[in-house]
């Protein structure tokens, strides 16, 4: 029997079959997000956000580490003033960011989620990691952005809150995580090794090998141990106090922003210097006490222990300074010069000629985040680029007349 409506049977014959020559992406295309996770999944992990992109756990709105702070007072104002807090914008690492188009792989440190990024990355040309395409994040949020490592990178997971132990909250989800209790969670970015070859870059941070390698490592001493102390006190407002860990991260000591930073006296540091005078030099024994290469991190870092003999009347007269880090050639390719930090748990001694005349000595160590011609390079006069970590003097004895001998 006839249909009583053959235009509208043509019309939907039309329609389907405009629908089987679109192509498959256009009926069912991923979306960014999506596009971005299989992108990342399928690169090497020193590529992938260490934090995933993540939901707030209910009943919570967002994932803004001042809605953590409302409850988690404490933790919170030792975590706007730390290292993690300030990673985004450090004013090196801005600098340094806008060198190349790779910076998609500097963020996954920088800004561990996914939901922090302005742009994510779904695919790169020639598998070259400075030819990325990039699709807008729909909602990003530039202050959620410049939280750097912020509460929810490491503490959020699939709509739970993670930590060490799990105490249950009616304020929220909560489960106990393992990686909170050993080196994993801060080897994520603390260990990505990768060359890239061909380019003016490589990844060099191995401070979770030298960890590994160490007496620190070989003895299950894990980071948290020395880079978050204990303390005992209320983990949120209104609670009774427990054991917990500062969340201050003081890392080398020395602040990214002028004025700005953790307390200083949360991490002792880890190069320790004593001075002997012996016969005609003064005997430096250096001996790193950090679980880590000293120092360790950004191969731009650099220490420095100058030793100072003085007149009797105060003034120099020989000035000696032992630099202790890496040198690297970054033009035309990566290439590491030389290299002569200090192991974990090792000594070594420097020898400092005392000149004639000398009535006094003085040894300053420091600690340097950049080298003085690259802060000028990166127009960073008032970068907060040094500190002093060690100040040591003393006095020479004068050599003594041999004595008369007895008539």
């Amino acid at each position: 029997m006839p249909s009583p409506h053959p235009h509208r049977r043509l019309l939907l014959a039309i329609a389907a079959a405009a629908l089987l020559l679109l192509p498959a992406a256009s009926r069912d295309e991923p979306s960014p997000l999506q596009q971005a996770q299989r992108f990342y999944a399928s690169r090497p992990p020193e590529e992938q956000p260490k934090g995933g992109h993540q939901t707030p756990p209910a009943p919570l709105t967002d994932l803004r580490a001042a809605s953590c702070g409302a409850c988690h007072v404490e933790i919170y104002d030792e975590w706007r003033r730390s290292t993690h807090a300030l990673a985004w914008i450090d004013p090196q690492f801005q600098q340094e960011i806008q060198k190349s188009p790779n910076r998609w792989l500097c963020n996954n440190c920088h800004t561990p989620l996914l939901n922090q990024m302005a742009t994510w990355t779904v695919a790169i040309d020639d598998n070259d990691v400075e030819k990325p395409h990039n699709l807008p994040n729909p909602d990003f949020d530039p202050a959620f952005r410049d939280e750097g490592i912020t509460c929810a990178a490491c503490h959020v997971r699939d709509g739970v809150i993670e930590g060490p132990e799990g105490h249950p909250t009616p304020a929220h989800p909560t489960r106990r995580a393992e990686r909170f209790r050993s080196e994993a969670l801060c080897l994520e970015c603390h260990q990505a090794v990768r060359e890239y070859p061909g380019k003016t870059f490589t990844c060099t941070f191995n401070t979770g090998q030298e960890w590994a390698q160490g007496p620190f490592g070989k003895a299950g001493v894990p980071c948290p141990t020395c880079h978050m102390p204990e303390v005992q006190r209320p983990w949120a407002q209104g609670a009774p106090p427990r054991p917990g860990r500062r969340h201050a991260w003081p890392g080398a000591g020395i602040y990214k922003l002028k004025d700005f930073g953790p307390p200083l006296d949360l991490l002792h540091p880890g190069l320790f210097v004593e001075a002997t005078p012996q016969g005609d030099a003064l005997t430096l024994t250096l001996t790193n006490r950090a679980g880590h290469h000293l120092p360790t991190g950004d191969p731009e870092r650099f220490i420095t222990v100058t030793t100072t003999l003085l007149d009797p009347q105060g003034n120099p007269l020989t000035t000696d300074t032992l630099r202790i880090g890496q040198r690297w050639q970054w033009w035309p390719q990566p290439k590491k010069l030389d290299d002569n930090r200090l192991p974990s748990g090792a000594s070594r001694q420097h020898h400092v000629p005392i000149p004639p005349g000398a009535a006094a000595w003085r040894v300053t160590a420091q600690s340097h985040r950049i080298a003085p011609e690259a802060l000028t390079y990166h127009q960073l006069d008032d970068y907060p680029a040094s500190r002093t970590t060690q100040e040591l003097r003393g006095d020479l004895t004068p050599p003594q007349p041999d004595p008369a001998p007895a008539p």
